[in-house]
């Protein structure tokens, strides 16, 4: 169901309900150090480095073209000190 190109990865709104109750259940304040891994990185993860098919196809990242749950991501992303890394390629 990519709006733009068959190369955007979409987190649905019932991954990220799942994502956010993980998040909750294993805050930094307990010791809990999660390392992220996607295919696609996350759109507001200030990747500077652009391989080649992001040059070509701008919407290779997370939930591109869906502006309300790309941001509600990030934001997730940045509300919980508990994610120490993330890995995508």
């Amino acid at each position: 169901e990519a709006k733009y190109t068959s190369h955007e990865v979409i987190i649905d709104e019932e991954q990220i309900a799942w994502f956010e109750d993980m998040l909750k259940k294993h805050p930094a304040e307990d010791g809990w150090k999660i390392f992220m891994f996607s295919h696609a990185p996350p759109n507001g993860s200030g990747l500077r480095v652009l391989q080649e098919n992001h040059v070509v196809n701008g919407c290779c990242w997370l939930n591109h073209s869906d502006e309300a749950n790309c941001r509600r991501f990030i934001e997730l992303v940045r509300e919980h000190r508990s994610i120490k890394a993330w890995f995508s390629g």
